[in-house]
């Protein structure tokens, strides 16, 4: 078996509402119609109501963000496998509450040989000066990991429980965990987690959703409420929308099921990650 290495991670947008923004822009004028939402998204022409095409439902939810009616995001509900993300990185995303969560398993999922883990930039190439048993060791970061893997399973071979020997995994180690938000949480979310105040694996991970979200829902996740105040979020914003675009005319012409990459290599992240949405 091979030790466990550096993981690149991966977030893959694989459920929401087709059409998730005209249900929220039916939603919204439904509050001032006197048709119902089901009525108002089936974009019919109706008396003295034009049709909810694209066009329209972009200019709803355009005066929605801008006048702060964010209740009617709430309609659209996002899921996402982050896939190989730290549980340093997973630590701060559950303090999110307005989600849901469900985790893969540290005592039932034996992932101990296999296990990967994130290694931040700024240790490379340095190794840290311990005393062992009255010994000095120089140690670098994957040197740690691996010895940390080899304890936990030496335990398991004496027999001690999984649920214990996993108390010396460390942080860096690798989980999955399925997030789901709807759209006025994520931009809370986002707003907080983009910016450069931001811990740098959880914004990688972010700016991931965010490209995810962009190629769904164009107008909802146009830009970014910090980003009047941030010149740094616009210029990624920026960058991002030009990758969003050369994504979108594959995503509009593929079979449901297919998998869209949104390329992030232009934004310049601290780590490998991959951002994919599955058609619906």
């Amino acid at each position: 078996m091979k030790p466990p290495s550096f993981s690149a991670s991966q977030v893959v947008l694989f459920s929401y509402v087709p059409n998730v923004e005209r249900v929220c822009a039916a939603a919204m004028r439904s509050c001032n119609s006197a048709h119902s939402s089901h009525t108002l998204y089936s974009r019919q022409e109706l008396d003295g109501e034009p049709a909810l095409d694209d066009g329209r439902t972009a200019s709803l939810l355009q005066k929605a963000l801008e006048m702060g009616h964010h209740s009617v995001l709430e309609h659209a509900y996002f899921t996402f496998d982050l896939q190989n993300i730290s549980r340093t990185c997973s630590h701060q995303l559950v303090r999110h509450r307005l989600a849901s969560y469900s985790q893969q398993s540290q005592r039932h999922v034996r992932i101990t040989r296999g296990c990967g883990y994130i290694k931040p930039r700024s240790v490379d190439g340095i190794t840290a000066q311990v005393q062992m048993n009255g010994v000095n060791m120089q140690l670098t970061f994957d040197d740690a990991m691996d010895l940390t893997r080899q304890i936990e399973e030496a335990f398991l071979i004496q027999g001690i429980e999984a649920e214990d020997a996993r108390y010396v995994r460390p942080n860096a180690a690798t989980t999955n965990i399925t997030v789901s938000m709807n759209a006025r949480e994520l931009l809370h979310f986002l707003g907080l987690r983009c910016t450069i105040a931001a811990q740098w694996e959880i914004r990688d991970v972010a700016w991931a959703m965010f490209g995810c979200l962009k190629l769904v829902a164009p107008t909802i996740f146009r830009t970014l409420p910090i980003a009047s105040a941030d010149s740094s979020v616009r210029e990624k914003i920026t960058r991002l929308e030009s990758n969003v675009c050369g994504a979108y005319a594959i995503f509009k012409t593929s079979s449901p099921g297919k998998l869209i990459e949104i390329p992030l290599a232009e934004l310049g992240l601290e780590h490998a990650v991959g951002a994919f949405v599955q058609k619906i």
